[in-house]
């Protein structure tokens, strides 16, 4: 059984054109080669980022109640990515389906313009990649009508090849309905396309009280961290600090110093973290939880919070700290102590194989990476170049 084959078989178990203002195409009519188009569904495109201001509450009112309801899929995530990261090579794709006046479904795409000699592809995928690292990303829609959005949208791609050359959905979770149907509409249709594993989330899943959450790590991993505790925080005059929202100032410049001096950070990513800041105050949290140790803060964590899930977005710590204890490891602990205080459920450490990730979590999450080729030479020249980049890596190893 191949790993598409197994994918599907996973899925089904585990469970106009237009833009703001201007000419919509009639899709209730099957004009345009749109015949096989549900006609009780319309598709509508906004391409601007004023169409894409008006539409928050929309968005995130139907984003509430799909089963894709994450922080990397909400407006004021997106739509702080898209005032920071489009340009000239990029523009907005953001698909929503509507059955009569009722928004059912929506795609955060764009369209990235790349170009390999002389071919310009134009490729669509999602908004809030790969500059903010999103995770878990998908088309969303109101329970139910998966297969109805999914269907709906295949048909507008159909119908709409001089719009796009490929569609690239990478980082799509590994339970999307909206994929499951979307693959079955292409195997119906003939379409090829390519399936591969892209990342794995790890995270925690987070009981009552902290001595639970002690009590079922390992004895050796619990003395350790403990042991560690001990000596950073009670003999090594140690801090462990949390601010979020008015108090959240002085933790981010620290942050932003510790996290730059260890790995660089550009200003334009800078920048959209403090546009969703500004946007996301008393809707989503953000928090900064520092680490103080011979007078100065040493390690630094930037949290991401919606719903009972806290999501640990960038972990900075200051390597010219010497010290034989892993501040990552003592950071992470007490963050997820501090999570536990605050009631939340998960502790998500999001896409990532580093070690002190897998200290903690006990559980995780796979996305994948779907390509869907529209049939013409400049897609086609894009595939036959990955797939001799592949064949390379096979005969060199």
């Amino acid at each position: 059984m191949n790993f598409r084959t197994q994918l599907i078989g996973d899925l089904e178990r585990s469970i106009g054109y237009h833009s703001r203002g201007c000419l919509e195409r009639d899709r209730s009519s099957g004009k345009n080669g749109l015949s096989g188009m549900n006609p009780e569904y319309r598709v509508a495109l906004i391409d601007s980022i004023e169409g894409m201001a008006h539409i928050a509450r929309e968005w995130n009112g139907l984003l509430k109640k799909s089963r894709s309801n994450t922080i990397f899929l909400t407006w004021e995530w997106l739509y702080s990515w898209a005032e920071s990261f489009l340009n000239p090579n990029r523009r907005l794709f953001i698909l929503q389906v509507y059955k009569e006046n009722k928004i059912t479904g929506l795609a955060p795409w764009c369209i990235r313009h790349a170009g390999y000699r002389g071919n310009w592809i134009k490729q669509i995928g999602f908004l809030g990649t790969p500059e903010a690292g999103s995770d878990y990303l998908d088309v969303f829609s109101i329970p139910g009508k998966e297969k109805e959005v999914a269907r709906s949208i295949y048909q507008f791609l159909k119908g709409s090849t001089s719009l796009w050359d490929v569609l690239v959905l990478k980082d799509i979770s590994s339970d999307s309905l909206f994929l499951l149907h979307m693959l079955n509409q292409m195997e119906a249709d003939g379409k090829y396309v390519e399936l591969c594993p892209a990342s794995f989330c790890p995270s925690a899943a987070l009981p009552k009280t902290e001595e639970v959450f002690l009590a079922h790590l390992s004895s050796h991993r619990r003395k350790h961290f403990l042991r560690e505790c001990r000596i950073l925080l009670k003999e090594g005059g140690g801090t462990f600090q949390s601010a979020r929202l008015e108090d959240l100032d002085f933790n981010m410049e620290e942050f932003y110093r510790i996290y730059r001096e260890r790995w660089g950070i550009s200003e334009e990513h800078v920048r959209f973290l403090e546009n969703y800041r500004a946007r996301c105050q008393n809707k989503h949290l953000m928090q900064v939880d520092l680490l103080t140790a011979g007078g100065k803060n040493v390690a630094a964590l930037l949290l991401l919070g919606y719903g009972e899930t806290l999501s640990l977005y960038f972990l900075a710590v200051d390597r010219s700290f010497e010290t034989s204890i892993s501040l990552a490891s003592v950071l992470v602990g007490l963050s997820i102590k501090n999570a536990i205080r605050g009631g939340f459920s998960t502790y998500d450490f999001l896409k990532g194989t580093e070690d002190y990730k897998f200290l903690w979590a006990n559980q995780g999450k796979r996305s994948l990476e779907a390509i869907f080729y529209g049939k013409k030479l400049g897609p086609l020249l894009w595939m036959m170049r990955k797939s001799m980049k592949s064949m390379a890596k096979v005969l060199l190893r």
